[in-house]
C-alpha cells in the first residue's frame, strides 16, 4: 500500500511541476528552456515553426537594416 502511495505521489509531483513550469513560461517568467524538450515531444510541429521563425529573424538581422548609411553596411555593433 505504501509503495502505491509513493508511486502516485511521485506522479502527482512530476505533473504538478510540469504545470507550474508551463504557467511560468506562459507568463514570461522563465521556464521555457526547461519546457522545450517536453513541448518538442508533445507537439513537434511547434518546434519546426519555432526553428523557421528563428531562421527568419537571423536572416533579418544579418541583412541590411532600413535606414543604415552606406558606409555602415556590413558592420555590426
Amino acid at each position: 500500500m505504501i509503495g502505491f502511495l509513493v508511486t502516485v505521489g511521485m506522479f502527482v509531483v512530476v505533473l504538478g511541476g510540469i504545470v507550474w513550469l508551463a504557467r511560468r513560461a506562459r507568463a514570461g517568467k522563465g521556464g521555457a528552456s526547461i519546457l522545450g524538450p517536453i513541448q518538442d515531444m508533445w507537439d513537434p510541429t511547434v518546434y519546426r515553426e519555432q526553428l523557421r521563425f528563428e531562421q527568419q529573424v537571423q536572416r533579418r538581422v544579418e541583412g541590411e537594416q532600413p535606414g543604415e548609411p552606406p558606409w555602415w553596411r556590413g558592420k555590426r555593433r
